[in-house]
């Protein structure tokens, strides 16, 4: 039996959370959660993750990963959240560690493991673990940067920030440690799988979420088979130039390396100061 895959759009980030079922066991896993944050008054809410637990529980699965496919800028992880209403694991690419250790520093951040503690799993590059009958394996996505990672299993592959609905090309890599060619390896990587792979990226404007290898390769307005590797440096570096720094990156990349645990609120000052991506 093909596993259950329930999306859940996040209207204020673009960002896509997925519900994965494996129908033999009942167990199950959640892509990328996301918590709900209000940039003015810097208040957390726990609504739209709260509902995928809501439906978890409805269903009587158990979960047993929170597969984060990065550590995000544009989106306040609930990987901690998650964590502590289900009891799941926490898993991400193993070199986030190369992150950890630029950006806590940065942050003032001295709670931070930068050995990647915080994390349950740090997933290696073409490993496999288990989630109940099926087997998930890690596919480093590093161009974009370090510890970034899409998850393969069965006839899926959950592509996070990087390869996104045809008509939306690819994720800008200019967020700390991304490289726009080493991007594009990556995405081959994606491309390479067989064409009826069903594709879920981690952020989607207005296109359905899914799609297949067939089709980026014939319409992905970035990584079609007509644009090369120097093609594509040319496109995402030029459109890079122009995209203002993620709304929530201050707040978002101090939850993300805490492993989706926000910050406790300060005496004095806003919880989140404003950061410039480019001093990262």
């Amino acid at each position: 039996m093909q596993p259950e895959i329930i999306p859940y759009h996040h209207p204020a980030t673009g960002a896509v959370s997925y519900l994965i079922v494996d129908p033999a066991t009942f167990l199950c896993a959640i892509v990328d959660p996301v918590l709900d944050f209000d940039p003015v008054t810097e208040a957390i809410d726990t609504r739209f993750v709260d509902a995928i637990i809501a439906d978890i529980r409805a269903k009587d699965l158990g979960p047993t990963w929170i597969l984060e496919t990065g550590l995000h800028a544009g989106h306040l992880s609930a990987a901690g959240h998650l964590k502590y209403e289900t009891g799941a694991s926490v898993c991400i690419g193993a070199r986030v560690v190369e992150s950890l250790k630029r950006l806590a520093p940065k942050f003032g951040e001295t709670m931070v493991d930068v050995d990647g503690w915080d994390f349950d799993k740090l997933a290696q590059d073409g490993d496999t673990f288990p989630m109940g009958g099926l087997e998930i394996t890690p596919i480093a996505m590093t161009g974009r940067l370090p510890g970034a990672v899409a998850y393969k299993m069965a006839d899926m592959v959950f592509t996070g920030d990087l390869v996104l609905a045809p008509s939306e090309g690819a994720g800008r890599c200019d967020i700390p440690g991304g490289d726009a060619g080493k991007a594009w390896d990556d995405a081959q990587k994606i491309l390479a799988l067989p064409p009826e792979t069903r594709v879920f990226p981690g952020v989607c404007a207005t296109a359905p979420p899914e799609s297949t290898v067939a089709e980026h390769k014939a319409s992905n307005i970035q990584l079609n088979d007509t644009v090369d590797r120097l093609d594509f440096i040319a496109l995402r570096t030029a459109a890079d130039a122009f995209l203002p720094d993620p709304m929530f990156a201050a707040a978002a990349l101090r939850v993300a390396i805490r492993s989706g645990r926000p910050p406790s609120e300060p005496e004095s000052g806003p919880r989140f100061p404003a950061v410039d991506l480019g001093k990262l």
